[in-house]
């Protein structure tokens, strides 16, 4: 039988070592070999374009490019799965070849995978299982699932990592953020939208992936929000099986379906419209409401059943807000809903301050161009849209949080998956009045007890503390001791920016003073016994002055660049 689950499967594993400087010039090499392969070198030769007579040579280059996403692996194949929703961005010929990743992957080998499933399980198979099948249902980048059945006649799933997986995508994704951090050192607007922590925060993701403990608890958690929802039946989840699994093991319930993506293959005409909006008030209550959401629902992890119910698969991806930023999504969908646009500029502000105080009246006004424009009557949300998004933060050096960043990118995937499947669907209408029927549901009557007797809970506790905090205030008052401290430059930005205001000041004053003194001594008359002539002199100090000159003149460059 199966060993109990270890106390390390609740941590955060064992570390992986990511390789050397060496190990990652090697990946380096390799990934530009793959590339090369594929026939994918040099970039420009690829087509975009929409043109009819060149869809073959479309066609062609996205077939050696998903094979080329396949064979790097890990993260890549991520991101061709991400790509191929966005018919917006890339033409057809891309996006149906890309949409293969979602579906099936070369599956791992199955000795390999055996070994693996015996290690985790601490058992041969057929000990645990009364049947497995060895041939995988599904193959994505991470995992592969396989179907079994229990002793007692359950049919589960059985999702196991693919050998080698977790030191390959820690890899890449070390080789990444050292991208990105390049990336942020030549690009001012990469520095003022946060792109590191934004990628820091997918990358965190991206490893959490291949920690099935993990995923566990994610699935768990989305299960109990569920229940607690007004309508806990609209979408199913799999029922998991926590002695089964551990953190390269996932055993759960085998949902009968089709997914999303094997629909659009079949090109069947299927009407989804129904199935998309449930998904789309599930995932508004999880981001608005309960702050846990599922953040990866391409049309692979979204499965129709036969009574037609969506179901989602696959939680390694799971985004979370803490309650100080919940709330500020809240203000900003009840603002949307009643087309408040200065609300929606205050809530904005709460969670991505402007650092000049003069620009909020410019920045409000661009939001309501913005909302006006973007996502007024009529509007679509596609890529122009964050584009247009990113523009107006960048332009007032707002950084909002990453967190926040990644709900909006869960959201993008969302719409890419309602953009292939059901292009008449309009999400920004849509969104409005589910929105208001999810703020209907928390206003039911249990509901507002449970608010209630939480803010009482809080309001009593508040209480007792006050009559302490006024005696000591008092008795601070009685013996003279009542003091106010203010810490002038606490802020990290303050100190620097002061530090650097001295050091240009220091290195002016001292650049004119030597100035001055070159000056003085190519004016002095030449003394022959002098060990050091004054036209040496003088020149020497002319160029010391020069030199600071510029130091100061390149480091107010370089601080205005920061900013």
């Amino acid at each position: 039988m199966p060993t109990p689950p270890r106390l390390s499967d609740l941590g955060n594993g064992p570390d992986v070592e990511v390789g050397s400087l060496r190990s990652r010039g090697r990946r380096f090499a390799e990934l530009l070999a793959i590339a090369r392969r594929h026939e994918l070198l040099p970039f420009r030769r690829l087509d975009f374009s929409r043109d009819p007579e060149r869809s073959d040579l479309r066609s062609r280059q996205a077939d050696h490019l998903r094979r080329a996403l396949e064979e790097a692996g890990g993260g890549f194949v991520k991101m061709g799965q991400l790509l191929s929703t966005r018919d917006d961005l890339l033409p057809e010929e891309w996006t149906e070849q890309l949409a293969h990743l979602q579906r099936s992957v070369r599956p791992a080998d199955p000795a390999e995978v055996a070994a693996l499933l015996e290690r985790e399980l601490g058992a041969p198979v057929e000990q645990v299982f009364a049947a497995f099948d060895p041939v995988p249902v599904a193959a994505a980048s991470i995992a592969q699932v396989h179907r079994a059945r229990l002793t007692d006649g359950t049919s589960v799933a059985v999702k196991v990592q693919r050998p080698g997986i977790d030191a390959a995508v820690r890899r890449d994704v070390d080789v990444a953020l050292r991208v990105v951090r390049f990336m942020a050192r030549l690009s001012t607007e990469a520095r003022q939208v946060g792109v590191q922590d934004v990628a820091a925060q997918y990358a965190d993701d991206l490893v959490r992936q291949v920690d099935f403990s993990s995923e566990l608890r994610n699935l768990t958690a989305l299960r109990a929000a569920q229940a607690r929802s007004a309508r806990p039946d609209e979408v199913r989840f799999p029922d998991p099986y926590p002695e089964l699994s551990g953190r390269r093991v996932l055993v759960m319930e085998f949902l009968e379906g089709d997914t999303l993506s094997a629909i659009r293959s079949a090109r069947s005409g299927r009407d989804l419209d129904e199935p998309m909006r449930t998904i789309l008030r599930a995932f508004l209550r999880q981001v608005v409401f309960d702050g846990l959401y599922h953040a990866d629902l391409h049309p692979g992890n979204v499965l129709l059943l036969p009574d037609g119910r969506p179901a989602l698969i696959d939680f390694g991806s799971v985004g979370r807000l803490d309650p100080g930023l919940r709330d500020t999504v809240q203000q900003l969908l009840s603002a949307y809903i009643q087309d408040d646009t200065e609300a929606i500029a205050d809530a904005v502000l709460r969670m991505a301050p402007v650092r000049d105080a003069q620009d909020e009246p410019d920045f409000r006004r661009a939001i309501a161009r913005f909302v006006a424009d973007e996502l007024g009557p009529g509007a679509r949300i596609g890529v122009d849209t964050v584009d247009d998004a990113v523009e107006v933060f960048g332009r007032y050096r707002l950084k909002p949080p990453p967190d926040f960043v990644a709900a909006a990118r869960a959201l993008a995937i969302f719409e890419g998956t309602l953009r292939t499947l059901a292009p008449s669907f309009d999400l920004l209408e849509e969104s409005r009045g589910l929105a208001a029927e999810q703020i209907r549901d928390q206003l039911r009557p249990g509901r507002i007890r449970d608010v209630a007797v939480r803010e009482l809970f809080g309001a009593v506790s508040a209480v007792r503390r006050l009559p302490r905090r006024v005696d000591r205030i008092g008795e601070a008052i009685e013996t003279g001791k009542l003091s106010v401290n203010i810490r002038l430059f606490s802020d990290r930005r303050d100190r620097r920016t002061l530090a650097g205001v001295i050091r240009r000041v220091l290195l002016v004053l001292l650049g004119a003073g030597a100035g001055v003194l070159s000056i003085v001594y190519l004016a002095l008359p030449a003394r022959p016994t002098a060990v050091l002539s004054t036209a040496a002199a003088g020149g020497l100090l002319g160029g010391a002055a020069v030199v600071l000159l510029v130091w100061a003149a390149v480091d107010a460059a370089l601080a205005r660049k920061r900013e």
